[in-house]
């Protein structure tokens, strides 16, 4: 019988309690979240993947056959302009450097020679120009005979014939000497190509050859960013790119920047679209997109990164909460009012929206109070407790 008192006892304070509950719903109205509408900025992003790429990069290539000596360098170290990366051998060019800096030695030997020769034979002229003044004196005053005269005369024909002929022989002796000089000057600058160096502050990206390979022409032996110059490679959908313009704000993100963002701009549209494959599996039609990334913080070439171009931004216009605006059937949109604590279903119309906001720009006023959930199924008229955000 006690056992029987108490179950009346429990079921009569739940009834009580529903009866308070559903007196408290009459008279109070269902509690909803609400906010008032409030001017606001609302921006619209086209968004995408992209990755980190040097602005300015060097491809430094090997420019003849050669073995490689020493690698002095490693992948991502920070190298300085002028700094040795990498040094090549060419024994074949070391032999053609030696047999042509002999070749250059006698070739000067040659034409010193060939100086000193014209000299002595310029000397001897004056000399036999000399004696044929006298001769000519002589034999005018009868001093001496017609054969000296004539000896002294083919003396200085036999110079200046001389004379010629060293002077062609130095001339070509010098030409070989030039020649020589030239041929060594581009072997030896040949010869300086198998240093490799930095051609400018910054990072080593890819260093592909190891010490003892044999590389030939046009091998590729190291990539080097320039220091601090990054930007962002986007390959953004060719059906966004419409609102896609050179000037405009991207803002970058990433793990590695936690909840911090970085700012950029549109630098380059590229003019064509390029087929990629998403990772589900669909052929897209995508169009690469050139970010400047002046401050690059902890990011480096290679990393992936999110990218949020501002195509459209509105400042002081009323804005709503996505959620609390809500597509009718007949594609009419519309939002919970609530007026007198009664709930009144508006037609409203919208403008630029984003991931978050969208704008009204008509069926709304500042200070329209509006049920936060558009989803719930309030009824024209309901009576309900307003909760302010």
């Amino acid at each position: 019988m006690k056992r029987k008192r108490k179950v009346y006892l429990i079921g009569a304070i739940i009834l009580a309690g529903l009866a308070a509950a559903a007196m408290k719903m009459l008279w109070g109205g269902q509690e909803v979240m609400v906010l008032q509408v409030r001017p606001g900025t609302i921006t619209r992003s086209v968004t995408d993947s992209g990755y980190v790429q040097p602005a300015v990069d060097f491809d430094i290539h090997a420019t003849q056959s050669a073995r490689v000596a020493e690698v002095l360098v490693e992948t991502g170290q920070a190298v300085k302009a002028g700094q040795v990366l990498v040094t090549l051998e060419n024994l074949d060019l070391s032999v053609q450097i030696s047999d042509m800096r002999s070749q250059l030695s006698q070739a000067q030997t040659a034409a010193k020679s060939a100086r000193a020769a014209l000299e002595r034979t310029r000397l001897e002229l004056v000399d036999a120009s000399d004696n044929l003044k006298r001769m000519e004196e002589l034999y005018g005053a009868g001093a001496v005979s017609r054969a000296e005269y004539e000896k002294a005369v083919l003396q200085v024909e036999t110079c200046r014939q001389t004379l010629n002929e060293q002077s062609a022989r130095l001339d070509s002796a010098l030409a070989q000497e030039a020649g020589s000089r030239e041929s060594l000057s581009r072997l030896e600058a040949k010869e300086g190509q198998l240093v490799v160096k930095s051609p400018a502050d910054g990072t080593v990206l890819d260093l592909p050859v190891k010490r003892e390979e044999v590389v030939g022409p046009m091998t590729l032996l190291a990539t080097v960013a320039a220091a601090g110059q990054f930007e962002v490679k986007a390959d953004i959908l060719s059906d966004d790119l419409g609102e896609v313009k050179i000037g405009q704000k991207a803002v970058i993100s990433a793990p590695v920047l936690g909840q911090e963002t970085l700012t950029g701009e549109v630098k380059k549209i590229y003019p064509r679209a390029e087929e990629k494959q998403s990772a589900l599996g669909v052929i897209q039609r995508r169009v690469p997109v050139i970010i400047t990334l002046p401050d690059p913080g902890p990011l480096k070439p290679g990393y992936e990164v999110r990218v949020a171009i501002e195509t459209q931004t509105r400042d002081g216009v009323l804005v709503l909460p996505r959620e609390a605006v809500r597509t009718r059937g007949d594609g009419q949109r519309e939002v919970s009012v609530v007026v007198n604590d009664r709930v009144e279903h508006r037609p409203v119309q919208t403008g630029l929206s984003d991931q978050v906001m969208i704008e009204i720009t008509g069926g709304l006023e500042e200070g329209d109070v509006v049920v936060r959930d558009g989803g719930l199924e309030l009824k024209e008229k309901t009576k309900v407790k307003p909760v302010y955000e």
